[in-house]
């Protein structure tokens, strides 16, 4: 168990991500652990390093800090090296290493080998988030903006505070969303698919109510006279085709109800199509039946789930 990772563990780490999102089609990290990894990691975790020979063979990274919903964990391992056990002892480890007995881990795809896993250690299925899709092809409704409304881009240096606040406003009783520092926002700025200018936000006179950004990953494509996006989950040289992302739209609570939501989500639908990417992804709680069905009604169907699997102390 390590608190930090050295270059050589990140380096090591990384390369065993690519080898399993190649065998799986899933990277079998969050964002956000591949966004701190070089770093060495963020603050207030754990990771757990299995290695055969010298050679990393399986990885596991706990974050201790949520503690209404308690630790969460993710890990990954070779494919070379799966059936071996490896994938059990890294969860007993990470069990082990909750500060107060309780465990979330999340399996990203859902694969039966780690159901299986899950049940045999006694964990239960707690949470389901789905990622759906809606290709370009398909025609995009136009859009218009709530009265009063004003839009423009992100200005680093500027923004960062006023949006966090918002987003912790609009997402105050999500589990991971609503709790986010203006680091969560500078570490992303530092990140190759970061682009301002696919990040609107909405003003109501002076003041902030609600915000798109949307997120390019993979592939070549990009705005005219802008460095390629090549982002996903923080690998590099991806092979697949760009896609885009409807990264995160928020509105504030007092603008609830008045279609600024639809709206913004329209609007950087549109930026992405301009870009000329061929479809769009997204992420949404499977308990989020309303915003299930806005994205249905915009042509978005499932594509894939991440599954948390739960344990108590």
């Amino acid at each position: 168990m390590q608190t930090r990772l050295s270059r050589d563990d990140v380096a090591d780490v990384r390369a065993l991500i690519e080898a399993v999102k190649r065998a799986d089609g899933t990277a079998p990290l969050s964002d956000h652990v591949m966004l701190h990894l070089p770093g060495g990691g963020d603050v207030d975790v754990r990771h757990v390093l299995a290695r055969v020979d010298g050679q990393l063979v399986g990885y596991a990274h706990l974050d201790v800090t949520d503690v209404v919903a308690g630790p969460s964990g993710e890990l990954a391992v070779h494919p070379a090296f799966r059936n071996r056990g490896i994938g059990r002892a890294l969860a007993e480890q990470l069990h082990r290493e909750s500060p107060d007995g309780r465990l979330r881990l999340w399996a990203h795809g859902e694969h039966p080998a780690a159901a299986k896993m899950a049940a045999a250690g006694g964990y239960v299925r707690s949470r389901v988030l789905w990622q759906m899709r809606r290709a370009f092809a398909l025609p995009l409704p136009p859009y218009t903006l709530p009265e009063g409304i004003t839009v423009r881009t992100f200005a680093v240096g500027q923004d960062e505070r006023a949006w966090t606040e918002l987003n912790n406003r609009a997402f105050a009783q999500h589990p991971d969303q609503g709790r986010w520092g203006v680091e969560e926002v500078t570490v992303r700025e530092r990140e190759d698919w970061f682009d301002p200018a696919g990040f609107f936000l909405a003003f109501r006179g002076d003041r902030l109510v609600g915000f798109h950004w949307t997120k390019v990953h993979g592939g070549h494509t990009h705005a005219p006279g802008e460095p390629p996006h090549e982002h996903d989950h923080a690998l590099e040289h991806h092979a697949h085709e760009a896609i885009g992302e409807v990264y995160v739209v928020g509105v504030d609570p007092s603008e609830q109800g008045q279609g600024l939501g639809p709206a913004l989500t329209l609007l950087g639908l549109h930026h992405l199509r301009d870009l000329g990417l061929g479809a769009v992804m997204l992420y949404v709680d499977e308990t989020n039946t309303n915003a299930i069905r806005v994205y249905e009604r915009l042509g978005f169907t499932r594509y894939a789930t991440d599954i948390c699997f739960s344990r108590g102390a």
